[in-house]
């Protein structure tokens, strides 16, 4: 059960900027996040309500909860977007998975994590392949890599953060309150911003949609939690350090993307890093 959970995860995740790529031109990325994580949330709803797990939270932990939420759903999640609009979905997938060189590097910043060997070898190989992936060396970075470096950030500060808050609570009950805050947040900025919120672009695009919204959002967490649980943290977080190499996959059989030399070496590069960096695993 764990490692098909591990493989369910892997492919589901590895899949959403693909999936999601075509629908770019029908849809405001926002407007398709906010809707996936609707989605995602009920999803993850009902798998608490049948499970009945009591929640107890201080208001300390519900404002982390809130604050995690703004970061992953709303602000990672969105930034996450419009890569895809904006770059190939690969390179997307790529960079955003390179979080861990952001984690370390933000960690040993703020003196939440010492900083050993291991750790400095990884930074100094993922960054190697940021520079290779992201068309550093070439002086010319598109928007849509703005936008995936952005996520990764975002998403390691997430991370950080769920780290130092140290939540006891069941995982389940945790995404929800937290897609919950995101999703709340991010509804403000589209109402501010005056953009349309309207789900009717995606009728016409329905399958990918609720691949997306509930595979994707909504059974892939359940499944990378089920994974966590089976066969630890620690194995269950390689997903991220697989999906670069899945995704780009993806992107070449299912949307015709095509990758360069420097790409390839640059994905290899950033995946040993993030390895090193997560540990002896």
């Amino acid at each position: 059960m764990g490692i098909l959970s591990f493989i369910i995860t892997l492919l589901l995740f590895a899949s959403m900027e693909v999936a999601s790529k075509p629908l770019m031109g029908s849809i405001d990325p926002l407007v398709l996040t906010f809707w996936r994580f609707v989605c995602g949330v009920a999803v993850l709803g009902i798998v608490m309500l049948v499970r009945r797990r009591k929640v107890k939270l201080s208001p300390g932990k519900v404002s982390v909860l809130a604050l995690m939420g703004i970061l992953n759903t709303f602000m990672s999640m969105s930034f996450l977007q419009l890569a895809v609009k904006n770059t190939e979905a690969s390179r997307a997938a790529t960079v955003f998975c390179s979080n861990p060189v952001f984690v370390v590097i933000i960690a040993a910043i703020l003196g939440w994590e010492k900083y050993t060997k291991r750790k400095g070898f990884g930074l100094l190989l993922g960054l190697s392949g940021l520079v290779l992936v992201t068309g550093m060396h070439t002086m010319k970075v598109d928007t849509g890599t703005i936008y995936a470096l952005l996520a990764s950030i975002t998403f390691a500060l997430y991370i950080l953060l769920g780290r130092k808050a140290s939540l006891s609570a069941d995982p389940i009950t945790i995404n929800v309150i937290s897609f919950a805050f995101g999703l709340a947040a991010l509804a403000v900025w589209l109402i501010v911003k005056g953009i349309p919120m309207s789900p009717v672009p995606l009728k016409s695009e329905m399958p990918s949609f609720l691949f997306l919204g509930i595979g994707v959002s909504g059974l892939g967490y359940v499944t990378f939690i089920t994974a966590i649980r089976k066969l630890g943290a620690g194995n269950a977080s390689t997903i991220f350090l697989l999906k670069p190499a899945v995704a780009t996959v993806l992107a070449i059989v299912f949307i015709g993307e095509t990758v360069s030399l420097h790409f390839i070496i640059g994905l290899l590069l950033a995946g040993a890093g993030s390895y090193l960096i997560a540990g002896k695993r």
